[in-house]
């Protein structure tokens, strides 16, 4: 497994290399524009490097008779992979051409109910009747449309959403290496492993931006494995949603207010409070700081929750209280 780690490793870095000359060369750009949190021309679309050889590495691993290869559940590896695929493909098409945003919405919410599908049931998580379980499915399936959106919406300054990534994959795969899910948790530090090499062309100043390929691709992945590993272990539903709490709050806050305000939250933006706190202090502190917020506060706030369940609720909502106060007094501090 280490073996494998070091490899993925070792071919996103490369392969990131290669897109971002493919990308150069064929005016697969961002440019700089009002909303911009940078002020120069740079590739993007560099996530379709780590998301297929994420993708790769679970359908290796989901094969029979191929060394520690079998040792992911075929129906785990199914989910994952097939709406990983998806996401990944609707990504790339849209940094390369552009899509509507009618078509994004369809082929989201058709990698959803595929996941789900083959992940779920939700109700396994939460229990009830027949009627409760249709709600439950079509609850996740949102769940998981939202969770790949923002994401995206999250990837606006250089390394910040690399960092959330491998941070919040590494303790992720520690929680599930507690809980005797080692196959989940390997899966977890696989993730990680294969966006750090993306990370190292990331880090501020960027050399290349992931794209949708790679932020949407991430949101629908972190939503695909918490939700494989709370069917395997109720315990852990809330410590995987605590560990995500620093990107889900700002991007749901911030679109709350956007609509409450009756702004078109649907539009392009740069009011989340990460992006305002980028125009004040770069990027880089940016980065540290959600490195920071995710291994020293949350991390020990997700492993309270795994310790007693009981509190992973409470604890949730109080994690998540904390930080959209925090959020809102940066979008209103001027």
């Amino acid at each position: 497994m280490i073996v494998l780690l070091v490899a993925v490793l070792a071919l996103s870095f490369v392969g990131t290399g290669w897109i971002r000359r493919y990308c150069l060369a064929h005016g697969i750009v961002d440019i700089p524009n009002q909303r911009s949190s940078h002020s120069r021309i740079v590739a993007r679309g560099g996530g379709i490097g780590f998301s297929a050889i994420f993708l790769l590495a679970i359908v290796l691993l989901a094969m029979p008779g191929l060394g520690i290869a079998g040792m992911v559940p075929g129906r785990a590896a199914t989910g994952l992979a097939g709406g990983g695929i998806i996401i990944a493909l609707t990504g790339w098409v849209d940094d390369r051409k552009g899509l509507t945003q009618v078509s994004r919405i369809i082929l989201h919410l058709a990698a959803a109910t595929w996941a789900v599908a083959w992940l779920g049931p939700v109700p396994a998580i939460v229990g009830g009747s027949t009627i409760w379980m249709w709600v439950t499915q079509i609850a996740g399936v949102i769940a998981f449309a939202w969770m790949t959106n923002l994401y995206n919406f999250m990837d606006g300054t250089d390394g910040i959403a690399g960092v959330e990534a491998v941070t919040v994959a590494l303790a992720s795969g520690f929680l599930c290496t507690l809980a005797g899910l080692a196959v989940p948790g390997h899966v977890y530090w696989l993730l990680a492993a294969t966006v750090t090499g993306f990370l190292l062309w990331n880090w501020p100043p960027a050399k290349i931006f992931m794209g949708d390929a790679g932020s949407g691709f991430l949101g629908f992945t972190f939503a695909a494995l918490t939700l494989w590993c709370s069917v395997e272990n109720i315990r852990l539903f809330w410590p995987c949603v605590i560990l995500l709490s620093v990107f889900v709050v700002d991007a749901t806050t911030t679109l709350l207010r956007r609509m409450l305000n009756r702004e078109k939250w649907y539009m392009p933006h740069s009011t989340h409070a990460y992006q305002k706190l980028a125009r004040r202090n770069g990027h880089l502190p940016i980065a540290i700081g959600v490195a920071t917020i995710n291994v020293a506060v949350l991390a020990p706030v997700a492993w309270l929750a795994w310790l007693h369940p009981a509190l992973g609720f409470p604890l949730a909502i109080g994690v998540n209280g904390a930080l959209a106060a925090v959020a809102l007094t940066v979008r209103d501090k001027r």
